[in-house]
């Protein structure tokens, strides 16, 4: 998630540096967004797969309780991209154990390379927690993961990597918890921290189009 990335992007970026100075420029915040982004209102989520993803219901478990979850994904040869959104509609707002157990998940398939807190929205009443992790694999390959957790849904992103893989950083970043009218949860609130220039402070929230379940061709 490209506005919520904090330290670990840096990490990330200063690989990248040569692709993403090439890459197409944001859509203005504010706008509708939605040509080649995979928009989903029902399941508060939105994202930029190479392509139509497919999607799976699926039983989460947490320990000792399961709830109702739908995973978004796109088969790539080296692994997919996909994100899972988990509905626990009877548990907290935002279940901080839920989301650390979450990434001890992802931590335990191979060796963690950062493992950082971070929200997703720098606003102090936003209170929208998460995790952002990328874990080397046995094959070596990488998995870029987050987990965030807003309005009682789970959302855990995981991307199977290449070094230099611009598609899974592009989706990784592109991944947005949105409300039911496709609004971002992102506030984009003027803090110390994000107010400079280029970036998004204080301009309104991204529009998703509901309207829009997959993209162009």
């Amino acid at each position: 998630m490209s506005k919520h990335y904090a330290v670990c992007a840096a990490l990330v970026l200063s690989v990248l540096a040569p692709l993403l100075q090439g890459a197409a420029p944001a859509q203005p915040l504010g706008e509708i967004v939605g040509d080649d982004v995979y928009t989903n209102c029902e399941y508060r989520v939105a994202a930029q797969f190479p392509n139509e993803p497919k999607f799976r219901d699926i039983t989460y478990r947490d320990g000792t309780r399961t709830a109702p979850a739908r995973q978004f994904y796109f088969e790539r040869p080296i692994g997919p991209l996909s994100v899972t959104v988990v509905h626990f509609s009877d548990g907290l707002d935002v279940d901080k154990q839920a989301i650390s157990n979450a990434a001890e998940t992802l931590r335990r398939r191979g060796e963690v390379r950062f493992d950082f807190p971070v929200f997703y929205d720098d606003a102090i009443s936003a209170q929208i927690p998460g995790r952002q992790l990328q874990i080397a694999l046995k094959d070596g390959h990488f998995l870029n993961g987050s987990v965030y957790m807003a309005d009682h849904r789970l959302y855990v992103t995981e991307a199977i990597a290449e070094p230099n893989d611009f598609p899974a950083l592009l989706f990784s970043q592109s991944v947005s918890l949105i409300d039911q009218n496709g609004t971002d949860l992102d506030t984009n609130p003027v803090t110390l921290n994000t107010n400079t220039p280029g970036s998004s402070a204080g301009l309104p929230s991204r529009q998703y189009d509901c309207g829009r379940l997959a993209r162009k061709h």
